[in-house]
């Protein structure tokens, strides 16, 4: 179960997202006896985190949790937190060995891969130092040391792409079963027959994974991979933790990353997440992790990075408006703050001392009580707090920008719109990457007035304004991400080919997948509203879900 797909949705057990059981949780819908959360480091995600924690903290006493992660290394301090929440002392069980061990090495310029050790001598670190990086020569030296399958990371998705067509003329053995296995997923997924990476696939047995890619071609891949006829895979650096097949290698041409504020060394936590794709069960006995070392300090960095802990995780708890209209639903105003007294953040600020537990307590606080007062400026709460008719349908709206969306449909903003402008405004309303082009012209004005509008309000209460206005057209800009975001929408719920829609967007196949996906789940929670709006958001979904998309 999605946010925008529900198939068997009353089977024993139920592989959904953590927004779908939250939503569950704050419903009063019955939940499942065991909650298994994965990857529980998201708990200190700056998007999803608020949601982890919801979970922790409205999961009923009775119902038990089982958190898994590879990379949690302040884990007693998390067992802790839910002690305090649930009062129940979960068990806390940490393995320090791995499965397959590792071994950390780098590549020197002749292709061996030695170990990388603190006794290396200055003359060998400086003779190993690549100029350039030669992406067929690296795989070529782990295929004659009996290195592949391997993971090479990228930094970048053009460099992934790029590595993948280094190999046009190249041709390695098992061709014939990567042909056959390709025309099995074809058959499943017709679009990879043309897809511009499959000759570099057959022929060589290489692949770029990446979120610019749908996700037929990364399951392809992952599948391949599993079976052992994939020999290297090309993976981007922030997406580690998206590649959940392991290889007997992973290769970092790089310990760098780029982010909002430029380039700096890798996390600890990037790091593991990275390596710790080496080694795969049952069929290694030893993983390999190996640098290729531009400079002097890339030996350093590594040395400091092989034995370094994942940095502690820290809480990322956010007070939504959403979030503010369901606890007041379910728990009342006291129930509601207390709720917020057993955040984790809370929790962590306390452990260090009992002034900075009080001060992180009353900054929550402080900020429901103004997003609360906004909510009932605008007509969702009562003077006492309690919900108004009004306030009650927009709790079926559970979205980062759930206001926004309320308030437009409220407003009478969306009632004169087709199904297809109603699709383009529900991708206006996602926080996906925007195509870098406008399909066709869409006015969003009446939207971008609101979102002004909103923010002034916000401003007033001492709030930190969300931002949304800044996505429409500015000055001297022909077009904003929103717009940029609902014409591509607009366009495939007409109808528009999928492949001249990417080719007009000048955006990834990836990207235009997971902005249609995001659009539908809007309209999924549309189509709950008893109103008018329900029925179009209803065809408009059903437009927009069709193949690559699905």
């Amino acid at each position: 179960i999605t946010g925008e797909r529900r198939e068997n949705a009353f089977a024993p057990v139920i592989v959904a997202t953590t927004e779908v059981l939250r939503n569950a949780l704050y419903s009063g819908l019955e939940v499942p006896d065991l909650i298994i959360l994965d990857e529980a480091h998201y708990i200190a995600d700056p998007e999803r985190g608020t949601t982890w924690e919801e979970i922790v903290i409205l999961a009923p006493l009775e119902c038990r949790l089982l958190l898994l992660s590879a990379t949690i290394s302040n884990a007693d301090d998390i067992a802790g937190w839910m002690h305090r929440v649930r009062h129940h002392k979960p068990t806390l069980v940490v393995r320090n060995k791995r499965p397959v061990p590792l071994r950390y090495g780098f590549l020197d310029t002749r292709g061996r891969p030695l170990p990388l050790d603190k006794s290396l001598s200055r003359r060998l670190i400086r003779h190993s130092v690549h100029r350039r990086i030669d992406i067929v020569g690296i795989v070529a030296a782990l295929r004659t040391w009996g290195l592949l399958p391997a993971i090479i990371f990228l930094p970048r998705r053009r460099d992934c792409d790029r590595a993948a067509q280094s190999f046009k003329r190249i041709v390695l053995e098992g061709q014939d079963e990567r042909r056959e296995f390709v025309a099995q997923m074809i058959h499943q997924y017709p679009r990879l027959q043309h897809h511009s990476m499959l000759p570099y696939l057959v022929q060589a047995g290489v692949a770029p994974h990446h979120a610019g890619h749908l996700t037929a071609w990364k399951v392809t891949v992952e599948r391949m991979l599993r079976a052992g006829l994939v020999r290297v895979v090309f993976a981007t650096t922030t997406l580690a933790a998206g590649l959940d097949v392991p290889a007997r290698t992973v290769v970092l041409p790089t310990l760098y990353i780029r982010d909002e504020s430029g380039e700096r060394p890798l996390t600890a936590l990037e790091f593991h997440q990275m390596t710790g794709r080496a080694g795969r069960r049952g069929k290694d006995k030893i993983g390999f992790v190996l640098i290729v070392p531009r400079s002097a300090s890339d030996f350093e960095l590594a040395l400091k990075l092989k034995v370094a802990k994942p940095e502690a995780l820290e809480s990322a708890f956010r007070v939504q408006y959403y979030q503010v209209l369901n606890l007041l639903a379910r728990y009342g105003w006291d129930g509601a703050l207390s709720i917020l007294e057993r955040s984790l953040a809370v929790y962590q600020h306390s452990k260090r001392s009992h002034r900075r537990g009080r001060r992180m307590r009353r900054a929550l606080q402080d900020e429901f009580k103004r997003r609360a007062q906004l909510l009932r400026e605008l007509g969702y709460l009562t003077d006492d707090m309690q919900l108004t008719l009004l306030g009650h349908w927009a709790l079926l709206i559970r979205h980062e920008r759930s206001l926004f969306i309320v308030e437009a449909i409220r407003r009478h903003l969306c009632d004169k719109l087709s199904y297809a402008e109603l699709a383009g405004w529900a991708a206006g309303f996602t926080t996906e990457r925007a195509p870098r082009e406008l399909v066709t012209w869409v006015s969003l004005e009446p939207l971008a007035e609101l979102a002004c509008e909103i923010e002034a309000l916000e401003d007033a209460l001492g709030l930190e304004p969300s931002g949304f206005s800044h996505e429409f057209i500015e000055f001297g800009k022909p077009c904003g991400d929103a717009e940029r975001r609902a014409a591509c929408v607009q366009m495939w719920a007409t109808g528009m080919d999928w492949d001249a829609l990417v080719h007009h967007s000048d955006a990834e196949e990836g990207d235009v997948q997971r902005l249609v996906l995001q659009a539908a789940e809007v309209l999924r929670q549309m189509e709950d509203l008893p109103m008018p709006i329900a029925a179009v958001a209803t065809e408009a979904r059903m437009a927009i879900m069709r193949p690559p998309v699905l």
